[in-house]
């Protein structure tokens, strides 16, 4: 199978007080697509500590994750998958719950072995499928999410109604 490129973009948006970052990247069939970084050591991420972020579906889109470096923790239906740049492809199937999140510190076993580094940094690429659909995920719904996830997440407001509606 033929891997379609991604392209770069400059265009950078953060998150968590600069815990997440977040490229806009472009792929010629897909409706958006990201290259996104946490940073494992960062303040903020290390105080959220075991905290998720909510579940989520998408009713008209597959989401697609690709490890490009650490691992990455996915929940899909309840279960938690660890992915790693071995894993290729991640897709998130329409209607599933589902969400992405830092990976715990050490995988099963790994704090006892000295031979076991983990990267300070997880990056992965997020895409969506393309749809017709008015409702989609788009550059503007995920500038919208983390807006709202860092609003009330990190800096502990009420949750803005209009916000919600943009993310919902």
């Amino acid at each position: 199978m033929e891997s379609i490129p991604y392209s770069d973009s400059d265009r950078t948006f953060t998150g968590f007080e600069g815990a997440i970052s977040t490229r806009v990247m472009s792929h010629p069939h897909r409706s958006f697509a990201f290259e996104v970084t946490f940073d494992l050591t960062h303040p903020r991420l290390i105080a959220l500590g075991s905290q998720k972020p909510p579940l989520h579906f998408h009713p008209y889109q597959e989401e697609y994750v690709q490890v490009l470096a650490g691992r990455l923790a996915v929940e899909v239906n309840g279960r938690e998958i660890i992915l790693s740049p071995s894993d290729g492809e991640f897709c998130l199937k329409r209607w599933v719950d589902h969400r992405l999140y830092p990976p715990p510190s050490h995988p099963s076993g790994a704090q006892d072995d000295p031979a076991s580094t983990l990267d300070n940094t997880t990056k992965f690429l997020l895409s969506g499928q393309q749809t017709p659909k008015a409702f989609k995920l788009d550059n503007v719904f995920f500038q919208s999410w983390y807006a709202y996830q860092d609003e009330v997440v990190v800096r502990g407001k009420t949750p803005n109604l209009i916000q919600i509606m943009a993310v919902s």
